[in-house]
């Protein structure tokens, strides 16, 4: 596989897979000269592509989860695997250690339904299951509620400068265009991080 997969790579990194082929074997002179790899059914691995390809929507979800709310690589949380397909069941228990890894996940846990997941725990759905992961374990309540009080404040002082610079009518009149539209856009942008804020805040209260 590595052979045939150095051929396939030779014509974007010529160097590299020469110097690796020829060291790992001596039946060919350059891989320059050697035969283009050709397809054989006994190398179409469908099903194990598709297990990979299930493992990894799984972890896109929890790495989205986890960056909306501002969780770090270093924290990890058990990662609860609902579903009610037992094959799909069986592609996460062939594969929970490196998909433990991957998802930053302290313990995978794979069942049928949602016995023992509590209410508090955020979600992420991927194709036949969802993914649960406890709100205690991924954040510091305490610590997340400071960090948005700071965050808020942060943003009141920028929305009163910016409703200020507006609303003062010899800036509008003697500003650019261009300067004026930047301020706006400054308006319209802490405006919607204030909404994110206090909406995360609401949820954690």
């Amino acid at each position: 596989m590595l052979i045939q997969s150095l051929k396939l790579l030779h014509p974007y990194m010529p160097f590299i897979t020469e110097e690796i082929f020829c060291n790992l074997q001596d039946e060919e002179e350059s891989i320059m000269i050697s035969s283009w790899p050709e397809y054989k059914e006994e190398w179409n691995f469908a099903g194990e592509e598709r297990s990979v390809e299930t493992i990894k929507e799984a972890v896109r979800a929890i790495r989205n989860v986890r960056s909306s709310m501002n969780v770090p690589p270093s924290k990890k949380a058990k990662v609860f695997v609902v579903s009610e397909d037992d094959a799909l069941l069986g592609i996460f228990e062939h594969s929970k250690l490196f998909f433990a890894t991957l998802g930053y996940a302290s313990e995978v846990v794979l069942q049928k339904d949602k016995t023992g997941i509590g209410a508090d725990a955020v979600s992420a759905v991927i194709p036949g299951a969802a993914i649960y992961m406890p709100f205690a374990e991924l954040v510091d309540v305490e610590k997340e509620i400071a960090r948005l009080k700071k965050e808020e404040e942060r943003l009141e002082g920028e929305l009163k400068r910016v409703t200020g610079m507006l609303n003062n009518e010899k800036f509008v009149s003697r500003a650019p265009e261009a300067k004026i539209a930047e301020e706006r856009a400054k308006l319209e942008k802490y405006t919607q991080m204030m909404e994110q804020v206090k909406e995360h805040l609401r949820q954690l209260q």
